[in-house]
């Protein structure tokens, strides 16, 4: 009977330990790769409760540092290592697949500050020579897994010979990464974001990528690559898989992986800025202007077009992950708080329900669940207000005041064709020059594929702003979502708020930010990791600043995926008692 039940209950979690695949976002210099080798270990290597700390404080209170025990116990006795893909590895065997002269052209459009005779000179003498040579079955490894057009199948001989083409990649990617860094200290980073950028637009590494037709089926070109690289694992390390991706930076490659794999967790890794940009400038000696340059690109404000599907957009990752890590880099190889959160989240992905959720993941998760009543076709937020001991005060979002129609309850044509006072405002129905804006966003739009039966709607700041050719914020018609919070206090009640905790899925702006201060907010625990300067112009000074906290922990569905037990606890113990 016991081996029955043991068996049984080994069914159940029969998947979670046989397949598991995480992929890792996050800003450059935030520790993916530094994640991603931790998990490579052979040996599971976790601290001690007691020596996980952040600025000398212990990283795990009361009740978490039990939870803790008990989770990097689990992942202890049940460890298994993984295998890393590093994008970079495989946008190199793209590369790889040029000619000197491509290549050569391809690295002179990243940089102006460097000659062709200097670029010619390294990629002659260097280790892209070195490996492009290489022939047999490696070659016939990269040639398969880059050509979509053909079903991808390893022959036995090449099965046996997978890992030697990783580890051949792997090493041509770190060579090449201090060939490009001895020329120019951020070129390796603009030559293989360029890279991923042309080949979600055409589906190879080319010159002049930026003017070819974007083809809307590359988009997914390398994360197709990236499973061809998993099914290969799979097949060959037949009895389990456990796989994690560094770095995935495009919003759609962290979806195709979400759509394919029950057992895919996408978890952002987040380093306070300061220590981030420490790290950069000492280590990998980044000017201000480089750092910055950096920024821009990585938070998907770029000018090209087609630039959402093709670029890297950090931010949009970090908002759709799973799981949230906190990587404090203050100290010199110290990554214990990394590793305990990696041991806590390994255990749930293996065992569902094995401990329960924090404070800050059990609230955060309240407002990540109330942004999705919000009305505001640009962007949905989520706030809640709770006293010091976390028990909730008010839930707000952002959307239009009580009363009115939210944006995407309008639409164009409506506007157009007909005159309702509630819904249109004064402006909205008799200002010629807005109508005449309107009606020349409805003709854009209408008839277009994918339109048929959507709601055309529209945002009002986005036609009145290109009407006064400005960038003003005034005239949106929401409220923002932790304003809204602050109002319902104002509007039923409430007690104990001047030192509790502001709960935002965004990061507050300045004027939100002010309510908080005003209110006597002691802790706003935030995701956004590209806050605007409310933090540094308006939280950081006074007597009575808040503490910032980047939020950590489990969300949305993945917080349902961790934290439901596959069966009660209870009941599994019992089916594993002898009888």
């Amino acid at each position: 009977m016991k081996n029955k039940n043991n068996e049984m209950i080994s069914r159940l979690f029969h998947e979670r330990s046989k397949f598991i695949v995480l992929g890792l976002t996050g800003r450059t210099g935030s520790g993916c790769t530094t994640a991603a080798s931790i998990l490579e270990n052979e040996k599971a290597d976790f601290p001690h409760v007691d020596n996980v700390k952040h600025k000398k404080e212990p990283f795990f209170s009361e009740l978490d540092s039990k939870r803790y025990k008990i989770a990097s116990h689990y992942t202890k006795e049940n460890y298994s290592p993984f295998i890393s893909i590093k994008v970079s590895d495989l946008i190199s065997a793209y590369l790889l697949t040029l000619t000197t002269t491509q290549i050569v052209d391809f690295i002179k459009e990243q940089t102006d500050n460097i000659s062709r005779a200097s670029i010619y000179e390294l990629i002659r003498k260097g280790s892209f020579q070195l490996t492009y040579t290489k022939k047999g079955v490696l070659k016939n490894i990269s040639n398969k897994m880059l050509d979509h057009c053909t079903p991808f199948e390893l022959s036995v001989r090449e099965k046996t010979k997978f890992f030697s083409f990783m580890k051949l990649i792997r090493k041509f990617t770190e060579d090449f990464k201090k060939e490009l860094r001895g020329i120019n200290n951020e070129l390796y980073i603009r030559v293989y974001q360029a890279a991923g950028n042309s080949i979600r637009r055409t589906g190879k590494v080319e010159s002049k990528y930026k003017e070819k037709a974007f083809e809307p089926e590359s988009v997914f070109h390398l994360p197709e690559t990236i499973n061809r690289v998993i099914k290969s694992i799979r097949q060959i390390n037949s009895q389990g898989a456990f796989i994690v991706i560094d770095a995935i930076r495009n919003p759609y490659e962290a979806k195709f992986f979400k759509d394919r794999y029950s057992a895919f967790y996408l978890i952002s890794i987040n380093a306070p800025n300061e220590d981030r940009k420490a790290y950069l400038q000492n280590v990998h000696k980044y000017t201000v202007d480089e750092f910055d340059e950096l920024e821009r690109r990585e938070s998907g404000k770029t000018r090209v077009d087609d630039a959402d599907f093709i670029s890297q957009n950090v931010k949009r990752c970090i908002e759709i992950s799973d799981i949230h890590i906190f990587n404090p880099r203050n100290e010199i190889d110290n990554n214990n708080v990394l590793k305990a959160q990696l041991a806590w989240y390994l255990a749930l992905i293996k065992h569902p329900g094995l401990i329960s959720p924090t404070n800050i993941e059990r609230v955060m998760q309240i407002a990540y669940t109330a942004k999705v009543n919000s009305g505001c076709i640009s962007r949905q937020v989520g706030a809640v207000v709770t006293d010091e001991n976390y028990s909730i005060k008010s839930v707000g979002w952002n959307d239009v005041a009580k009363g009115q129609v939210p944006c995407n309850l309008r639409s164009l044509d409506e506007l157009v064709n007909t005159f309702d006072e509630v819904t249109y405002s004064t402006y909205e129905r008799q200002n010629s020059d807005f109508r005449d804006a309107a009606k020349g966003e409805l003709i854009k739009i209408s008839g277009k594929i994918g339109t048929q039966g959507k709601n055309l709607s529209y945002c009002f700041k986005d036609i009145k702003n290109s009407l006064d050719d400005s960038g003003n914020q005034v005239h949106t018609r929401s409220l923002h979502a932790e304003e809204n919070a602050f109002l319902q206090l104002a509007k039923y009640g409430s007690a104990g708020i001047e030192g509790g905790k502001l709960f935002t899925t965004a990061s507050p702006c300045e004027l939100c930010a002010k309510k908080a201060y005003q209110l006597g907010i002691k802790d706003i625990v935030f995701i956004d990791p590209y806050p605007g300067i409310a933090i540094d112009h308006i939280l950081s000074i006074g007597k009575n600043e808040p503490n910032l906290i980047q939020f950590r922990g489990a969300l949305g569905k993945g917080y349902h995926q961790l934290y439901e037990p596959t069966m009660s606890y209870k009941d599994e113990l019992n089916y594993l008692k002898d009888h």
